[in-house]
């Protein structure tokens, strides 16, 4: 469902939730808690572009009252079956490498994300939203287990006016970036979602069916996608454009589309560090050794996607695609020759959902594809597929349950991706957990 629509659903879910007593307010009219809300802000596959417009709307609707503070716990997290047809070689994008071990299966339990999350709002303009998590998938020395993921400020109040400003640390509101599947990131959020780690400024304007906004970045390298080639730039040396429209088809359905824009990042040059620890030492780990000739280039992202929604069922397609071929499958690391057949850097993702009840529990059946365009097709780092399907039941408003089965076609790591890719691994993922929340 998106944001949308959730907010519909959250405004009747939240009258029923009060007249039950599930709404909790702790300290009076001041603290309170109310999951509707704070479950849509920490989703980790869906809403993960338009946290600011969000809030805006939950002002707007009473959802989010002023003067107040709204507390959120998360966690999710899931035993993990793997299998690989060559050793070592499994698939990156629900874990990182480190963690796979070097045979040809592997299990672990993970805590993909546990943390807090918090809303406050000031009068009824101001409104501000932190997030703090630990994360057993990070790249281990250069990233802290525990980080403030989330931390910024939105100014601003749709009763008056449409416009707004956000300030601070966010996702970028490049793309959608969405699977609907419970664990796994799709190809596009593998490769796209664009996360800052030092503050960015958020402009918009949101009309009845429309909006768009832009998004000024300083140059340094963000904690995901983002990064110009002039890393000593300030605010406004990176830059992310977006419009968004929605069509209200009737009978509880909507048709969502959305384009964006994206000026510089990662895939600018052919050294893939995957951290800024490992892109400033130059040096394993999360790095290769410094390819003999540096390139570099401004490539930026350009991003188009369309989501239908129903009552009963749920359709998706995202393409992304690089301004230019990616530097890095572009040039051989060692000579600095231009390949033949350089093309740009891309992921599709098309999935769909329905939605019915099991043991009269609500259930979700998923399946997301996905698949990239890395370099030229006579290479060993020309292409991934990933294949996903999975059923989640929603218990309870607090607990969703989650099967996944991720089917995998190619090993493809960011990290050296010359030196170690394979293009015909075959690997799969079996995931079952938890998704839990207050």
């Amino acid at each position: 469902m998106i944001w949308a629509g959730a907010l519909g659903a959250l405004s009747i879910c939240g009258s029923v939730w009060a007249q039950e007593g599930r709404e909790y307010s702790p300290l009076g009219e001041v603290l309170k808690l109310n999951t509707p809300v704070t479950t849509i802000l920490t989703d980790t596959q869906e809403h993960i572009t338009q946290d600011a417009v969000y809030l805006l709307k939950a002002r707007q609707s009473g959802v989010v009252a002023a003067n107040t503070f709204t507390l959120g716990g998360f966690v999710k997290a899931g035993q993990y079956y793997e299998s690989t047809d060559q050793a070592g070689k499994y698939p990156i994008l629900g874990r990182f490498p480190f963690q796979h071990g070097k045979g040809t299966s592997n299990q672990d339990f993970v805590i993909n994300v546990a943390g807090l999350s918090g809303i406050a709002s000031v009068g009824d303009w101001l409104t501000a939203y932190a997030q703090v998590e630990y994360s057993e998938v990070t790249f281990t020395g250069d990233h802290d287990q525990i980080q403030w993921r989330e931390y910024y400020a939105v100014l601003g109040n749709l009763d008056v006016f449409g416009g707004y400003l956000a300030y601070g640390r966010k996702s970028i509101d490049f793309g959608e970036q969405f699977g609907y599947n419970p664990f796994t990131h799709s190809v596009n959020q593998h490769f796209f979602w664009a996360l800052a780690d030092e503050p960015v400024l958020e402009v918009g304007y949101i009309g009845e069916t429309w909006r768009v906004s832009g998004t000024l970045a300083p140059g340094e390298r963000m904690l995901r996608v983002g990064m110009t080639t002039d890393r000593e730039g300030d605010l406004g040396s990176n830059f992310a454009l977006k419009a968004e429209r929605h069509f209200n088809l009737g009978a509880d359905r909507q048709l969502r589309v959305s384009a964006s824009y994206l000026h510089d990042t990662i895939y600018n040059n052919n050294y893939t560090a995957h951290t800024l620890h490992a892109i400033n030492r130059q040096a394993p780990p999360h790095a290769p050794l410094p390819p003999r000739v540096y390139i570099a280039k401004r490539t930026g992202l350009m991003d188009v996607a369309a989501e239908f929604t129903s009552p009963r069922f749920d359709l998706a397609v995202e393409y992304t695609q690089s301004t230019r071929s990616w530097i890095a499958t572009s040039f051989d690391t060692h000579t600095g020759a231009k390949f033949d057949g350089t093309r740009p850097l891309s992921a599709l993702s098309v999935m769909g959902r329905y939605k019915t009840r099991v043991f009269n529990v609500p259930t979700d059946l998923a399946a997301v594809y996905s698949q990239s365009v890395m370099g030229p097709d006579n290479t060993e780092f020309n292409d991934v597929f990933q294949h996903t399907l999975s059923t989640e039941f929603h218990l309870n408003p607090y607990l969703d349950l989650g099967i996944e089965l991720v089917l995998n076609e190619g090993f493809q790591p960011f990290v050296g991706i010359q030196d170690v890719s394979i293009s015909n691994v075959q690997s799969q993922v079996g995931i079952v957990g938890v998704t839990a929340r207050f």
